[in-house]
């Protein structure tokens, strides 16, 4: 069983020490990322007016930055185009130079969160449906 529990720590994309660090700060709304793009590791976090971001960098030096936002509105707000990932709904849009790719869930209180994964990557180096999947996978821990 502890070969088990180490395997499954290993294959996170986030350190277990930023894993508690976010957990004491984000209770009921820690929401990350399970499953991360091949390449991409774990940089660093924060927090700011209630929006957390954690960025990950590819191999390739590309940028992939997580973020747990409140929401507003409708969740499709934006969206260019959608995609059914992982058993959810996620949508995609080009803003600027950024691209994003999104999904929407409650906390613990019942208030909407917006999940987002988003890059200044151009789509020919990192697809939309390639962010929908980290943002497809996401849980609360």
């Amino acid at each position: 069983m502890r070969l088990l529990l180490a395997a499954f720590a290993a294959a996170l994309p986030i350190p277990h020490g930023a894993l508690l660090a976010i957990d004491g700060k984000m209770i009921g709304r820690n929401y990350l990322p399970t499953r991360m793009l091949p390449g991409f590791t774990y940089r660093s976090w924060s927090l700011e007016a209630g929006v957390l971001r954690v960025e990950f960098k590819s191999k390739a030096g590309l940028p992939l930055e997580w973020r747990v936002q409140p929401m507003s509105g409708s969740c499709d707000t934006g969206k260019q185009t959608s995609y059914q990932l992982g058993g959810n709904k996620v949508w995609w849009a080009q803003v600027g130079k950024e691209q994003r790719a999104w999904r929407c869930v409650f906390d613990q209180h019942g208030k909407p969160l917006r999940l987002v994964a988003a890059s200044t990557a151009p789509t020919t180096k990192l697809a939309g449906a390639g962010l929908g999947t980290v943002v497809a996978h996401a849980k609360r821990y």
